[in-house]
């Protein structure tokens, strides 16, 4: 592609240069038409994600798979892509990004068509790992091939696109996986989700060989297959606890797996020193973590995005399980928050050039207050909750994400030199899915948590009414009395539970043998009293939540200012 590379001002040795004004860059058409291109791909990975996450319900029905496995859909997909970023974003630099997109992308293609054709949930779990690494060799090359297209005065409004296609996909995914699930296409399901990927893949495939050019690092460099094992075995020690740990109960093994992780990390960095003495070519460029701006760059992605991916899961679960949202209507409320990070990220453009580092700063500020805002709405409405209550505070939320996430990828990328665009590219999405996950375990202990320790106190809210309805409905008042008893003990095993698949047997069969008034009267008690313990635990979680944001925006101190230098540039020209 005819861009000339900008000087790299993190470079030893070389005066740094101030930045051209963007308006004064002229990208080639191509380019932006190649761009496009690789955010297709991006988009349909996005899309998969959640599609895979609203087809839940109708894969555990169709393939009669266990609560465990269906766990593993999503699970083995997640662990698979954090696993592999870091070998699929330098296997770029090797052999070049295009190459590597185009090998992945028909990966990924494969891997979709095997999912849709599972005949049973083990296929079905072990396609979705193998499509979690052809996934993780694909988006690598999408960062790191808009760093080295763009030039420093024009990258923020690739990102910018990029932060737009993040919010596109959660804004469609779940209006498309919802619409192609509700309407069975040949009675086929949930299949369709995944085989819809083939037709992009191809169209996006047709599009790369003709528009995508080709780059990878300036020099060459060779494979390191001993750190590739090694970082993937600590990425694996990291993040598969965090992901099982929940659902597990946190036994023995998964702190053991934690605390292995920091000797086989250590090991990590002393295998990737010895790798640059001997050839300079590990499989992650040490040398980037000198410059502050990054190394503070992936911390601050790693707190934010514990925070981003948590928002949506919480909420996504209050929902479903707390107001009774089916899957498409739940992903239909969670709309406002997409549609918000696309508005954001397009604000973001200008406002960086601007305030630097100050908008990401503005964008915890926003983010903070609209979960604050979601948090006082739950907590108001915890008898019933319309989706358009949550509008508003959801679409603040994603402005404030927006504002953030795009500056944030310009940041993490801008120092890294090209022959390790790649590396950085796949460290940053390491970052990003081990934030994800470590906010979704971390603040769905605090959600689920909070529902098992509420549930006595929701439960004795509606004990008085229950009785008197009971009672009502024909029940002698001893009779009224155990029912009401033995309702709240129910309740209180139903919110312990791990396994929601599983009925607690203090709640087999009791209303079965009530008169239908009485069983009424249960299950209105039984609505009202889970409605009110999501609300309570919900508005803790948020407000820890918004905890998480502030601290990525005090984060962000650390990164340099660049408001002075755009001036000073912009008035030498």
């Amino acid at each position: 592609m005819a861009v000339t590379q900008p000087t790299e001002s993190g470079r030893r040795g070389r005066k740094a240069k101030a930045p051209k004004p963007a308006d004064t860059v002229q990208i080639p058409r191509r380019v932006w038409m190649a761009t496009l291109v690789l955010l297709v791909a991006a988009f349909m990975e996005l899309m998969d994600v959640t599609m895979a996450n609203v087809a839940i319900p109708s894969i555990q029905q169709d393939l009669g798979a266990s609560y465990g496995q269906v766990q593993w859909v999503v699970a083995g997909y997640a662990l698979a892509f954090s696993v592999g970023l870091l070998t699929g974003g330098r296997l770029g630099d090797i052999f070049g990004r295009r190459r590597m997109f185009l090998a992945g992308l028909i990966g990924f293609m494969a891997t979709s068509a095997m999912c849709a054709l599972a005949p049973n949930p083990d296929v079905l779990v072990t396609a979705r790992v193998l499509q979690g690494l052809t996934a993780a060799v694909m988006l690598p090359q999408v960062l790191a091939s808009i760093s080295v297209w763009f030039p420093e005065e024009k990258r923020e409004a690739a990102f910018g696109l990029v932060g737009a296609v993040s919010g596109l996909g959660g804004l469609t995914a779940p209006l498309i996986g919802g619409s192609l699930i509700n309407a069975n296409l040949f009675g086929e399901h949930w299949r369709p989700i995944f085989m819809i990927n083939v037709p992009i893949g191809l169209i996006t495939l047709i599009a790369a060989l003709k528009l995508v050019d080709e780059s990878h690092a300036p020099r060459r460099l060779s494979l390191d297959p001993v750190g590739t094992l090694i970082g993937g075995a600590g990425v694996f020690l990291v993040v598969f606890p965090v992901i099982q740990g929940r659902d597990a109960g946190w036994p023995a093994w998964v702190w053991v797996m934690l605390a292995a992780s920091l000797p086989v990390l250590a090991l990590f960095v002393a295998v990737e020193r010895a790798k640059t003495r001997k050839d300079g070519s590990p499989l992650v460029d040490l040398a980037l973590f000198r410059d502050r701006s990054f190394a503070t760059a992936l911390a601050v992605t790693l707190v934010f995005f514990a925070g981003v991916t948590a928002i949506a899961f919480t909420v996504e679960v209050f929902l479903q399980s707390g107001f009774s949202y089916s899957a498409f209507r739940a992903g239909v409320a969670l709309v406002p928050l997409a549609f918000g990070l696309i508005v954001g990220s397009g604000l973001s453009i200008g406002l960086s050039q601007k305030l630097g580092r100050t908008v990401l700063q503005v964008g915890a500020l926003v983010s903070i207050g609209g979960v604050l805002w979601l948090a006082s709405v739950v907590g108001g409405h915890t008898s019933d909750l319309s989706g358009w209550t949550i509008v508003a505070p959801l679409l603040v939320t994603g402005i404030g994400l927006g504002l953030f996430v795009a500056p944030l990828n310009d940041l993490v990328l801008k120092g890294a030199p090209p022959e390790s665009a790649g590396s950085a590219s796949g460290l940053q999405s390491t970052m990003i899915q081990a934030g994800s996950a470590i906010g979704v375990a971390v603040l769905g202990v605090i959600l689920f948590n909070g529902i098992g320790d509420g549930a006595d106190a929701a439960s004795a809210k509606t004990a008085g009414t229950l009785t008197r309805n009971l009672v009502a409905a024909g029940l002698p008042g001893d009779q009224a009395a155990k029912v009401a008893a033995a309702s709240a003990t129910c309740f209180h095993d139903q919110a312990k539970a791990t396994d929601p698949t599983v009925v607690p047997a203090s709640c087999a069969g009791a209303p079965a043998a009530l008169p239908p008034a009485a069983r009424q009267a249960v299950a209105t008690a039984a609505t009202a009293a889970v409605r009110d313990d999501f609300a309570g635990s919900m508005k803790t979680t948020l407000a820890w939540d918004a905890g998480v944001f502030a601290a990525a925006g005090a984060l962000v101190f650390l990164l340099p200012k660049r408001r002075r230098a755009v001036q000073e540039a912009a008035a030498g020209n």
